[in-house]
């Protein structure tokens, strides 16, 4: 009854406002409880934790020559985890057992080199991750690939092969692609669906070599790369193209959605690429606000530096997910 005589007596844009409050703080409950950002107390909390820190030193690796001793407090926190009784009751899952092998390859560098490592990664805990990938017959490639760019670009025909193709390049020749090229990626992009084709996404392109150092100074993710770094894109989305409370996140789903179909038609178009997260707080947007005028109503997505690749460059492995681990059938009810 209280209800209904609220209805009655609200003005309509004050219950929009009312519902929109409500469930922006049902999603931040949600986050809260089960994102790491307040406890890691579930299996996929780990999990979540073992691949930031291992996929970390996975670009560590590709580094050449590489960095003695890089990415240490990375290792420090990947030793609580592997060590942890669940994870190794589990390390048949694609994300456990790829840690552990990143982590083994990572002493053997170090090894190898006749690099000291022993004030944080002993070789009683490389042995015993071998141990427990050995028993379990885990077999995965190295962390990092080398690849010729001759035989990286090979024909688009085959959409199986040209997906599993796609990679981050982070190794660059400096030159810039061509005006008409991008324009080219962005239309093929263009054609990524959209809530009833609202199509709220838009690219904005950078060549100014200190304004890119400075965004992707405050993105923060590709540093020991920004040197060959000449053309930066950003992607955005906005907030105006949406209009109910449950499109209150439809601009990141649409984003996502056209992020995903750019990286291909950059890919198609043999532009080299690798998208660097856009996971920021406020003060780092007003930040880049200060610097690129960008609508206040717009969302950054993701920034995307591009370029030519280098005749000869390293990715990650960034092993996949099986398909077991992603596909979960709901029965039908009896």
């Amino acid at each position: 009854m209280f209800k209904g005589t609220l209805r009655k007596i609200l003005p309509l844009h004050f219950k929009v406002y009312l519902k929109l409050c409500l469930n922006y703080f049902s999603d931040f409950k949600k986050y809260w409880r089960y994102s790491t950002i307040n406890t890691i107390d579930s299996l996929e909390n780990k999990e979540c934790e073992l691949i930031l820190n291992y996929h970390s030193i996975e670009k560590g690796m590709l580094f050449s020559p590489m960095k003695p001793r890089f990415a240490m407090a990375r290792v420090v926190k990947l030793h609580k985890y592997l060590e942890d009784s669940e994870i190794v009751r589990n390390v048949e899952r694609s994300q456990i057992g790829i840690a552990y092998k990143v982590m083994i390859e990572y002493y053997e560098l170090h090894d190898n080199e006749r690099i000291d490592i022993s004030d944080y990664y002993t070789k009683d805990q490389y042995e015993i991750y071998k141990k427990i990938v050995s028993e379990k017959e885990i077999n995965y490639f190295s962390g990092k690939i080398n690849y010729y760019k001759k035989d990286f670009y090979k024909d688009n025909s085959d959409f199986y092969n040209f997906s599993f193709s796609r990679k981050s390049i982070r190794n660059f020749t400096g030159e810039k692609v061509s005006y008409g090229v991008i324009k080219k990626a962005i239309e093929l992009a263009n054609n990524a669906p959209s809530v009833c084709n609202r199509q709220a996404s838009k690219v904005y392109l950078l060549e100014d070599k200190d304004l890119i150092d400075f965004c992707l100074e405050v993105q923060g993710g590709l540093t020991g790369y920004t040197d060959q770094i000449t053309q930066l894109l950003i992607l955005t989305s906005s907030r105006e193209y949406f209009y109910t409370v449950g499109e209150r996140n439809q601009f990141y789903i649409d984003g996502g959605i056209y992020l995903m179909n750019l990286l291909y038609a950059l890919h198609f178009y043999k532009i080299a690429c690798c998208p660097a997260n856009w996971g920021k707080v406020i003060d780092e947007e007003k930040k880049l606000a200060q610097k690129i005028d960008i609508s206040d109503a717009e969302q950054i997505i993701c920034m995307i530096p591009i370029g030519v690749a280098t005749d000869n460059f390293n990715v990650t492995l960034s092993y996949r997910r099986s398909v077991e681990e992603v596909l979960k059938v709901i029965p039908a009810n009896d």
